[in-house]
């Protein structure tokens, strides 16, 4: 309970998802790749959003409205698989996330060394759907 207290705390102090201005940082080869395809799509990506241990690795700025972000995206490698506490400490964050509106994609190192051309449409498709269910959320409100 003590560990869920904490990522709680570390999350609920930055859960705005308001874009923040911050220097790039990758903690492995695979997501500044992850990066760089996701940038030649023409979104607007930002590393590390989150604070201090709880961050995301990634978040998509929303295309049409750049104040906030449409898309969190955490890149798992190999050292993910062998890390229980890892495993445990996302899912208590995604769903603390998800609950305050986000939504999380994960790629997963071996599916994007297999195929990341499909990984990369994965992601831009999610977006694309995303957008398109504000568009039918702010018709039916109107």
């Amino acid at each position: 309970m003590e560990q869920i207290n904490a990522v709680v705390q570390e999350v609920n102090e930055n859960v705005n998802t308001h874009v923040q201005e911050k220097e790039l940082h990758f903690d492995s080869p695979f997501e500044e790749q992850v990066y760089h395809q996701l940038r030649s799509l023409g979104y607007e990506v930002t590393t590390q959003v989150g604070m201090s241990g709880y961050r995301i690795d990634m978040a998509i700025v929303h295309p049409q409205d750049s104040s906030r972000y449409i898309l969190g995206i955490e890149c798992n490698g190999a050292m993910y698989h062998s890390s229980a506490n890892a495993k445990e400490r996302d899912v208590y964050r995604q769903r603390f996330l998800e609950s305050r509106g986000w939504t999380i994609e994960r790629i997963w190192s071996r599916n994007w060394w297999k195929n990341s051309s499909a990984e990369v449409e994965r992601i831009d498709q999610k977006v694309k759907e995303l957008l398109k269910k504000e568009i039918v959320k702010e018709k039916v409100s109107n």
